[in-house]
């Protein structure tokens, strides 16, 4: 099993990933790039601070 830091970090860097790739891909527009990626992020510190089990 997986413990809550780790899976915390691999969320944090998803929405990274996703709030740095918002001008170099053309999926979606940079707005709604930047928004999901710090949507992401804000989940991940849910998942680390134990509001949310994952």
């Amino acid at each position: 099993m997986i413990n809550q830091n780790l899976s915390s970090l691999f969320i944090g860097l998803l929405g990274a990933t996703i709030t740095l790739s918002a001008y170099s891909q053309d999926v979606m527009s940079p707005t709604q790039c930047i928004g999901t990626g710090l949507f992401v992020l804000m989940f991940g510190l849910l998942v680390k601070e134990g509001f949310i089990s994952f």
